[in-house]
């Protein structure tokens, strides 16, 4: 009697022209969306999380470490004693002097702001390795009156490799616009020419070297740091020292550990990529785990249509349970017939709902190109999500979760209804059958 009730619950399960059949596939279809949707949104966003990361890692310096005020502190001109006791340490890989700060680019008759980071082309230079293999074109080199921008900047005011583009500190741009503020609007033609003569703006030209990808380096340009430090007003002084380490993902404890050793000055601080970005990674995982909980609900629907299945076969197959339990068939079995179907629904439905999931994943981005061209509208843009194309990394945990979940809410949703149908007296059930 023991493969009685996964006998019964097949044969309850054979095709034939009745509502039984269809509700059935309806079962099916809902559990296989259900399963289908949550393999494919969670794989995106679970390589969406991963691309940023690794993006992230790829280009940002792993941790910073940087005087309180790198003008006014007297311990900003001990950044090489701290550099060297820094690049000493056993999980640092190297650290890098940089300035760090805003400039206007001008190319012709377009001027915009971009934020430049000013450092040393040495052969020690991890950071600068690391951000070589980001390059589009040309050569990154920081040696002379050079500069490196990102492609998307360089389209967007219109600079070529080999151009040379006039950069302004941005401090110098705002300390000229106030003096011409202070000028008196009344002033005669000569007097205000004179005034204009007084008020200057730090510019330098700059060589165009090489563009940098937007979508994996981010938008921020280089110059030479003896360049950035004259832009940024710091003589021989510097922003920071930018470190890259052994282990970026165990960057804070690795800061928190140099700092109590000493190694870092009371009189400087530091952070992280990961607390630089903290919000944004903070921002993807709350968005994956709401995106659990709404999914969570095509499998609650899914699971009800399994149970609208089970309460009609139970009714029609009434006399028969009547049968069963008056020739000596315990409830638990009766039970088990009907759980088993609802476990055969949902079986059916999830290894059709990975086959789905799995095979929109395949065409992602072929999807996305369709739906923009049918719509006009990027459902991935790039300026959001810093990438050109859809990832996808299915987690195997992931997998276990949606499809034991999928199941079980199927299972528990089948043993109400099963419940109550192996309690029927089976005299009431017969004479009602009948």
């Amino acid at each position: 009697m023991s493969s009685a009730p996964l006998f019964l619950a097949l044969r309850y399960l054979r095709p034939t022209r009745s509502f039984i059949s269809i509700i059935t596939v309806i079962s099916m279809l809902g559990v296989m969306l259900g399963v289908g949707v949550l393999v494919f949104v969670m794989s995106v966003f679970s390589g969406w999380q991963r691309e940023f990361r690794q993006m992230l890692i790829g280009f940002e310096p792993h941790a910073m470490v940087q005087p309180m005020n790198s003008r006014d502190n007297p311990a900003a001109s001990q950044w090489r004693e701290v550099r060297k006791a820094l690049a000493a340490h056993p999980e640092v890989a190297s650290a890098v002097p940089i300035a760090e700060g805003v400039v206007f680019v001008e190319n012709e008759s377009s001027l915009q702001g971009v934020r430049i980071i000013g450092m040393a082309d040495e052969a020690d230079n991890a950071l600068l390795q690391k951000l070589k293999k980001h390059l589009k074109e040309g050569k990154f080199d920081l040696k002379g009156d050079s500069i490196v921008l990102s492609d998307k900047f360089a389209r967007e005011i219109g600079a070529k490799i080999g151009d040379t583009l006039v950069v302004h500190a941005a401090e110098s741009v705002d300390q000229f616009i106030q003096q011409v503020r202070e000028i008196p609007e009344g002033t005669e033609e000569k007097k205000r020419a004179e005034a204009l003569d007084n008020v200057t703006v730090l510019s330098k030209d700059l060589t165009l070297v090489a563009t940098l990808r937007a979508d994996t380096a981010g938008l921020r340009g280089y110059v030479p740091l003896h360049i950035a430090q004259e832009f940024f007003n710091l003589d021989s002084n510097i922003s920071g020292i930018e470190l890259e380490l052994k282990d970026a993902d165990n960057a804070e404890p690795i800061l928190d550990a140099i700092y109590r050793s000493g190694g870092i000055p009371e009189t400087w601080g530091w952070n992280t990529w990961v607390q630089e970005h903290g919000p944004m990674l903070e921002s993807v995982e709350n968005q994956r785990t709401m995106m659990w909980f709404i999914l969570l609900f095509i499998m609650l629907v899914a699971a009800i249509c399994v149970m609208n299945t089970t309460i009609t076969v139970t009714v029609k197959k009434r006399r028969e349970i009547g049968i069963l339990t008056a020739l000596g068939t315990r409830a638990w079995q009766i039970i088990a017939i009907f759980v088993s179907q609802a476990g055969i629904v949902a079986l059916f439905g999830v290894v059709a709902g990975l086959g789905g999931g799995f095979f929109f994943l395949s065409i992602r981005n072929w999807l996305r190109d369709q739906i923009a061209a049918l719509t006009g509208r990027d459902i991935f843009p790039q300026d959001i999500y810093f990438l050109s194309s859809i990832p996808a990394h299915t987690n195997l945990a992931d997998l276990f979760t949606i499809c034991t979940t999928a199941v079980a809410l199927c299972l528990l949703a089948a043993l109400v209804p099963a419940w109550f149908a192996a309690r029927v007296d089976p005299a009431v059930a017969l004479r009602d059958g009948g």
